[in-house]
Parts: structure tokens; sequence; C-alpha cells
């Protein structure tokens, strides 16, 4: 496993710095198909840091955890967790984790003893991309024949999913894994085993 990391200071220039920390490291490690996709997650979660911490400094984390498959993180003092929202038409903001749900082929938030670190991993050979893999429970899917979007809340033997509106309680749907088109995958409650 190899690990770069960095302190910078909370600031709004320190997105830039970022980006240009992990397009250096994922080149370096023969992974630049990552890079752009890698900055725009990084500059995100930097930009959170520093909208929601107090500390002076956020740490910025790249790791490569096997040959194809790099976790971005970003370290700082704020204990409060980041959750997942689905912004409204009108909002200017809270596009940022949607963005980096929609990039990353798993992201989360990990506790710290003085913060947080909050993290996104991507996999090399694009198949960490939206719509390219079977949805899991969480995931914000459509359904390709009816246009109908849900959230999964159960997979009944891979070829089955539970689909719960907004609105209404989970209605069992059997469909293809080809029908359904992951929207916004919802890492933080899935389990990868």
């Amino acid at each position: 496993m190899v690990h770069v990391a960095e302190n910078l200071p909370r600031a709004p220039e320190s997105a830039a710095a970022a980006r240009h920390l992990v397009s250096e490291a994922l080149s370096a490690w023969g992974l630049a198909e990552l890079a752009e996709d890698g900055a725009l997650i990084v500059s995100e979660l930097v930009t959170n840091a520093v909208q929601h911490a107090r500390s002076r400094s956020v740490r910025v984390t790249i790791t490569r955890l096997e040959p194809a498959r790099v976790r971005i993180g970003v370290v700082d003092k704020s204990g409060k967790v980041p959750w997942l929202q689905e912004p409204g038409g009108a909002d200017e903001g809270g596009r940022g984790l949607v963005l980096v749900a929609g990039l990353a082929w798993e992201w989360g938030s990990d506790p710290l003893p003085w913060g947080k670190r909050v993290w996104a991993e991507l996999h090399g050979g694009g198949r960490g991309m939206r719509g390219e893999r079977n949805p899991w429970v969480g995931d914000l899917v459509r359904d390709g024949e009816t246009g109908r979007r849900g959230i999964v809340t159960d997979v009944l033997g891979g070829a089955e999913w539970v689909l719960r509106s907004e609105s209404g309680p989970g209605q069992r749907n059997a469909r293809r894994p080809e029908r359904l088109t992951v929207v916004t995958p919802r890492a933080s409650v899935r389990d990868r085993s």
C-alpha cells in the first residue's frame, strides 16, 4: 500500500492544491485515467471541509489500496458527519456529495478522536461509474422500462429489487439488472462483501 498525504490551509484555494496533489499521485502510479474524477472528488471534499470545519488546516490523503484501486480522503477536526441529500432544483449548494457519490465506487466517513475522515474510492478500468454495475441497497435507481425512480431497499436473489419511492412503501419489482440504472449510489449504506 502506497500513501501520499499533505496538510493544507483551511482556505478555498486549497482545493486547487489538492487537485494537483491527486493528479500527480495518480499519474505517478500509472492511474491517469482516474485523475479527472479524483480531482473533482478531492475538490468537493476539501470545499466541504473548508466550509464546515473550524480548524486551521485539512489533511488530504491518497492511498493506493490495490494496483487499480485508490482512496482519496480529507481529514478535518469537525465531528459532524456528512450525509447525502438530494438538492432541490432551486438550491445553489448541496450537490458536492451527490457528485462524489456519482463518481466514486464507494464513499463514506470514518470518525477520528479529533474529527473525521471523509473518503471516496476509485477503481481503474471505469468500473466505478454510475449505470455500469448492479444496484445495491441504498442506491437511487431509475427503472428503464417504467421511468419510475426509487431507492433500493432489498436485493432478492440478484435479479429482483425492492424499491421505495420517496412517498410510499417498498414495492417488489422483478427487473433484470440491465433494466435499472443507478442514478445516485448510496455508498455509505452498501455492503460490498
